[in-house]
Order: C-alpha cells, then structure tokens, then sequence
C-alpha cells in the first residue's frame, strides 16, 4: 500500500506503536517514503521515548527491527530538526498541546496505548487520524469517527463457557509431554505445587513445564494460551507461554522461561523482611525494582495485554536488575479477559464484579500501578494501612483514609517504623501524585507513574537530595539485619554455621558483610544485563539516557533538600506551560 495520504499533511503526531508494530515491514518502509517525500514536522508525546526504553529493556528478539526503525526515523528527522518532544506523558495533556497545529494527522496503530486511551476517554479532537494495520489503513475526519469506527472490544462469548477440556488424563516425573509443535520434553523434577497446578523441570534446561490439575483448564484458558503462545514474547523478565503442552493427545499445560528469588511479598514485607534480604540496598534499589516492575507491565499494554491481577506476590525478584512477572496464564488478552483479581489492588469502581464478564480497560490498571508504586515504596505497606484507623482495610479503602499529607501537618495516623520518613523523602512530583491518587480519587496514566518513577530514581542517582537520609532503605531508623549464612567459610572470621542466622549490630556491618560471597544478591546486584539493567542498552542517534541529562524529560530542576518538600501544585495543571523542544 502506498500512504499517499501523508502528502495532504504538512504536520504529522506520530505515535510509538508505528515504530514497534511495523518497524521492518512494508508498511514502514511507506511509511518512511511519504516522510521522505512530503517532509512534514513530526510531534510525539514523553511516551515515545518511554515507551522504546521498555522495549529495550526487555531484551525480546523480536523487538530488533523496532529499535532498526527508531534509528532510522530519528537518523532522517533530527538532523532537519523536524522531530518535536511534547512534554508529557498523559494523553489528554499531549493531544491539548497538539491541537492547535494546523494542517496536521495523528498516525497511530488500531490497538495501541494511545489509541486505547482516547477510545476509553472518549476524547474529542478535530484531527484526522490515520490508523495503520498490518495490510491497510484508514483515516478518520475527527476523534468522534475514530471512535465510533472502532469501538472497545466486548468480552469473549467463550469466557462465559464453563465446561473443562481435560479428562482423566495425569502426568508427573518422569512422562514426556508433547509440545504443540510435535516435540518431546520429559517432566524431570516436580519444583513447586498450587492450586492449579505443578511446575516441572524439563529435559530443557531452558524451560519448565506448568501442568494443571483437573477442573483447570477451561476453554476461555485454552484459547488465551493458544493466543498467548503464537504472539511469541521471548522477554527475559516475562514468563511467559512458550509452548503448549498435551499429555495422550489431551491438553495439560505450557512451557515457559524460570524466573529466579522470592515474590515481591516475601521481600517487600517491612523492615525485617527488607534487610533479611538484601541489607544492603538503599532508595536507588527500590526503585530501580519498581521501574523494572512498571516496564513490564507497559510492555505487555503495548502488545494489547492487560495483567490485570497485578499483585506483590505475582512477581519474583532476585536483584534490582532481574525481577520476572510469573503467572502470566491469568492475564487478559485483547477481548480474552483476565478472571482473578486481588481486592486489594483493584480500583474500588470494579468490586463485586465477576472479572471473567468483561474487558478491563487500561485505566482500570492505572489503580493497580498505582497501588504497586506505593507499595514498593513503602516496602510492602498499603497506602490505606494507618495506626488507630478503622477496622477493616476495606473500609478504609472506601473511605479514602490516606494518612499522609503534603504538607506534613498531620502524622499521627502514619503506622509506625519510618514510613513517615519515607513519605518526607520522596520526590515532590511521586508526594503529589500519590496524594492525589490515594486522597482525592485521580487517576495516572501508567506511563505517567513511570516517568515520575525514573524522576526519582535519577535524583538518588545524580545526588540531588543534601540530606544522606533519603538514600537509606528506612530513613532516620536504625534496624538490625538478620542474615542466613548459605555455608561455612574456613578462615573467614564472619563465619556461622549453615542454617544459623547471624545478627548484625548495625546496618553497616551487615553491609560489609552481604558485599561478600554469603550474600547470594550481591553479585547479580552489581551485575549489568542488557536485557534488564536500566542503563545497559543502546539508543538511536537523538536519544538521550535517562541518566544523562540534556534535553532529559527524566531529570528536573535541581530541587535542594527533599526533606522539607511543600506542598506542590498539580503537575498537569493548566497554568502550566505546555513546553514544545527538538526531540
């Protein structure tokens, strides 16, 4: 197909789904003539270069021709300075400050985030958009069309089937299963059991095998592990299907990646749990686990995924660098809906509904991002968790009883044991959206939390706080960590024996001892994978690394000491000035 379209436009809003999508196709290569040809300006949002670093970062072979397509979109715009970055991440904002540039086309992907986020918006603007599929394309006079065009999807009719496709069909050590492609695996040992199921090491020592106890696997799962496995996500922190698996021609199960460590819950469960586990981290870690954390879950949002039941314990982490999403068989994808959720972490608007009735929209996991900010932050608390409050969670949830303040005026509802400390600590821009979020019922984009996320962690980095408090794990208290010696060193004076935990006396002497070889974390802490760290990946001519500074939408203004923050104004505001800038 030849985009000939593009000629009628001297201005072009391009969206982030045009480079992932169809980067190495046909439809990019069009693409790129018409840029060629007709030589517009071309406007994105912050998500643009957000989005691509979660791409990056998730090391999926897949992904080489999108990041071939990025170099080459930037190679051919930067150098005319035709590339313009609009300063946000919230789509409303973004499309507020492109509408009044004339003569102007949105170009977009049908299933995209931002697609997505205006159909769920129902947000009105008079710009053509130009929506590109795989084999065609098709334009829109007006939001308005767009919408009614192509309208959210509804629930599969196969979710509503409660019938179970196995039988009497059961494998354990031992068997061999066949793959959906025809091939062999024997199941060698059984290392762990749930409530659905059994997950077996394999003869491949690449993969391991979940098989489902009976009464599991319904058609709606089925059908979204069939769905699941063809759109093969090879990330290395995502286990996701890889394969499916039949037992005596009867469908029981799925291969997929082995994540390593412990679930978030186990680790991220207050201060002894914390320093138990990794006594040596500071705030930096933290967030570099969460913002390892949120791009997953934008990842998955990019390939129309839903997780849905975003939880601490849905997660393993072994070290800041290598975290891995683990029950990915529940998620939802595209109209395949996602039917577990945890009430805890689901926007209040959605309790009470049967999860498998319906299609949950991006918004309704902003709440759930939200929650898992906060609670990685916090170490495992609950936003709504306060000292002498209502008796149930639930009602305070309900009640919207967050019991931390922007200007600190009020402290007395603020469990003991340094969250207070960590609240004061926290960047103006993560205290304000929190706030607004716990508080008064706003709602953030998910790409919003991770750009605030990567604020955060760059000011740790860059030093920006004067007070060396705001780098410990629990600023202004002094706990004592508890270690388990994995073995008995000959000649090391800090020896114990296997088994034995040792107590340390202060935080720096469980420091020194966790840099060595006890600490099982301490090497794949310091260590640098490309396919997870938040720094190890190349970038296209244009681009600049979080880290690095310059034309950064990552790094503000210096702010002084974060521990007498005041209470800020609304980020996205309208007083504040919409800030247009070479890309």
């Amino acid at each position: 197909m030849a985009l000939e379209e593009l000629g009628n436009y001297k201005n072009l809003v391009v969206d982030y789904s045009v480079i992932r999508e169809f980067g190495g196709t046909a439809v990019f290569a069009q693409f790129i003539d018409g840029i060629v040809r007709t030589s517009p300006d071309v406007y994105v949002s912050a998500s643009f270069k957000l989005l691509h670093y979660c791409v990056v970062h998730q090391g999926d072979s897949k992904d080489d021709a999108a990041q071939s397509a990025m170099k080459e979109f930037c190679s051919l715009l930067l150098p005319l300075h035709k590339l313009h970055s609009v300063q946000t991440a919230d789509t409303v904002e973004f499309l507020k400050a492109v509408e009044p540039i004339g003569d102007c086309c949105i170009v977009l992907a049908r299933d995209s985030i931002f697609s997505k986020r205006i159909r769920e918006k129902n947000i009105r603007i008079d710009k053509d958009i130009l929506v590109l599929t795989a084999t065609d394309y098709c334009v829109f006079h007006g939001s308005e069309e767009f919408i009614n065009a192509v309208p959210l999807p509804e629930v599969s009719k196969i979710a509503l089937k409660k019938a179970y496709l196995d039988s009497s069909a059961f494998c354990n050590v031992g068997d061999k299963v066949i793959t959906g492609g025809d091939k062999q695996l024997e199941l060698t040992k059984r290392i762990s059991s749930g409530a659905e199921g059994m997950v077996f090491l394999t003869d491949n020592r690449l993969k391991v095998a979940k098989i489902y106890h009976k009464n599991v696997i319904t058609p709606l799962r089925w059908s979204k592990l069939t769905k699941m496995v063809a759109m093969g996500i090879k990330s290395s922190g995502i286990c996701w299907p890889q394969d499916l698996l039949f037992y005596k021609g009867v469908p029981v199960g799925y291969t997929m990646f082995l994540g390593k460590g412990k679930t978030l819950g186990n680790i991220f469960d207050g201060p002894d749990a914390m320093f138990n586990n990794f006594p040596e981290w500071t705030r930096e870690d933290i967030a570099a686990t969460l913002i390892n954390l949120i791009e997953k879950y934008l990842y998955l949002h990019m390939h129309n995924i839903v997780a849905g039941d975003i939880q601490l314990k849905n997660a393993l982490l072994y070290s800041s660098n290598a975290v891995y999403l683990i029950d990915m068989d529940s998620v939802q994808v595209g109209n395949l809906p996602c039917p577990v959720g945890t009430e805890e972490f689901t926007d209040p608007r959605l309790w009470g509904r049967d999860f498998a009735g319906f299609v949950r929209k991006l918004e309704d996991e902003d709440y759930s991002i939200a929650m898992l900010v906060f609670s990685t932050l916090f170490c495992g608390l609950h936003p709504y968790a306060t000292r002498n409050g209502a008796e149930t969670l639930r009602e305070e949830i309900l009640e919207k009883n967050f019991p931390y303040f922007l200007d600190d005026s009020e402290e007395e509802h603020i469990p003991l044991g340094g969250y207070n400390y960590i609240w004061k600590y926290l960047s103006p821009t993560l205290r304000t959206m929190l706030y607004n979020t716990f508080k008064l019922g706003r709602s953030y984009e998910a790409l919003q939390w991770y750009e605030a996320v990567l604020e955060y962690k760059e000011n740790l980095a860059g030093h920006k706080y004067e007070d060396p408090e705001a780098y410990k794990m629990f600023p202004k208290m002094d706990y004592h960590a508890t270690v388990d010696a994995e073995e008995n060193i000959p000649g090391d004076r800090n020896s114990v024996a296997p088994g034995v935990k040792k107590r340390f006396n202060s935080l720096a002497e469980a420091r020194q001892y966790s840099s060595g070889i006890h600490n099982p974390f301490a090497a794949a802490a310091g260590s640098s994978n490309p396919g997870m760290s938040g720094s190890a990946f190349s970038r296209p001519a244009g681009f600049e690394s979080p880290s690095s500074g310059r034309n950064s939408p990552f790094v503000p203004k210096a702010e002084g000491n974060a521990a007498k923050p005041a209470a800020q104004p609304e980020p996205n505001q309208d007083t504040k000035k919409k800030r247009f800038g070479l890309f």
